[in-house]
């Protein structure tokens, strides 16, 4: 199945197998689907945060921010993932945005140093 995927080290167009195996293996646990249209959902880590998964996506629209990797496809009437297609990609583009890097500030030496604040002993 063709998805639209993103993982800590690249988005874009790829291949999974159609299975429920392969798509918790991708979003590494168990999955859970968040609608982007009446036709296309993302699938992601049912449990993201709650096992400390990082950041990865957000969605602007619905203010959402979707922890682990996940992935995007099409649905049919009866819920059955399909493939998206190639008119899809700039709406999930415009959707979905990428999170490319955190902000991390490493200690400053004085948070090494001893308190400066007077003993109350």
């Amino acid at each position: 199945m063709k998805v639209y995927g993103y993982t800590k080290d690249k988005q874009g167009i790829m291949e999974i197998e159609n299975s429920l195996k392969a798509e918790q293996a991708f979003v590494g646990g168990l999955i859970e689907c968040t609608a982007l249209t009446e036709e296309i959902d993302l699938i992601c880590n049912e449990e993201g945060w709650l096992i400390g998964l990082e950041p990865r996506v957000a969605i602007p629209e619905s203010e959402t921010i979707i922890a682990g990797d996940c992935f995007i496809c099409r649905h049919d009437r009866r819920g059955n993932f399909q493939s998206i297609r190639e008119e899809d990609i700039p709406l999930i583009e415009s959707k979905v945005q990428y999170i490319t890097c955190l902000l991390y500030t490493s200690p400053s030496p004085r948070d090494r140093q001893k308190s400066r604040m007077p003993s109350s002993a």
